[in-house]
């Protein structure tokens, strides 16, 4: 799996203090990643985002967390997208879809649904786990998306209005509106299709899980205090039991 030089510095020195070594700075850990060719270049890769925009014949909703994304609790705040991946010959006939659910507070992805084909139901299936996680909150909990066809359909507003849970959405052709989804999906494209081809559709989805695992469980973020975000969401709940 990719890790930046700042997250690797975080584990060196880690094991450094373990030692009782002196720890290293991580201008250091950036130079001989540099040197010895050790840095990714897929992070300024572009990739074809998957569009799911179609039109305005249906209900849209206002843009309720405009790009403040920052929040002290777990499900408050709670971002989702649709994405693409191939396999093969990389064509259309190859790919499948991926939609996530992913917690602002700590960068969990708390839930994901795959399919060959992005229809409601795919949605849906992702969105199910995180209304039930969300039951028992005491504080409103609002999900933004993008003005997708699956996220402008009646059933997934009816039931995000059934489980009192607040629809958001960005405004038309500004992916900063939900850059914290988007960047966790660049991320798995990197440690996925972006570093390494697959033969079939099942090696594909096998990457993606193994993905999502350890993104969930094994990669530590600055922002959680250099903890995992399941660590971090754990944290939380036993501070505040």
């Amino acid at each position: 799996m990719s890790l930046g030089y700042r997250p690797l510095t975080q584990y060196i020195n880690e094991k450094r203090i373990s030692r009782n070594e002196p720890v290293v700075n991580h201008k250091r850990v950036l130079r001989i990643m540099r040197q010895n060719g050790l840095l990714s270049n897929a992070y300024s890769k572009k990739t074809n985002k998957y569009n799911s925009y179609s039109g305005d014949d249906h209900k849209r909703h206002k843009n309720h967390i405009r790009q403040r994304f920052t929040t002290d609790r777990p499900l408050q705040k709670i971002g989702t997208d649709v994405t693409e991946a191939r396999w093969g010959r990389k064509s259309t006939d190859e790919r499948i879809f991926i939609s996530l659910f992913l917690d602002f507070y700590s960068g969990e992805i708390l839930s994901y649904s795959i399919s060959l084909h992005p229809t409601t139901e795919f949605v849906m299936e992702s969105l199910y786990p995180v209304m039930k996680r969300a039951e028992g909150v005491s504080y409103l909990t609002t999900i933004h998306s993008d003005q997708g066809i699956q996220y402008q359909s009646g059933k997934y507003q009816k039931a995000l209005r059934k489980a009192n849970i607040r629809q958001s959405m960005s405004r038309k052709g500004t992916p900063y509106d939900n850059s914290p989804t988007e960047s966790v999906i660049h991320k798995m494209k990197i440690g996925t299709v972006l570093n390494n081809s697959y033969a079939t559709q099942s090696e594909l989805e096998i990457a993606v899980k193994k993905w999502i695992h350890y993104y969930n469980y094994k990669r530590i973020r600055q922002s959680n205090e250099w903890k995992t975000p399941i660590e971090f969401r754990e944290s939380y709940v036993s501070k505040n039991a």
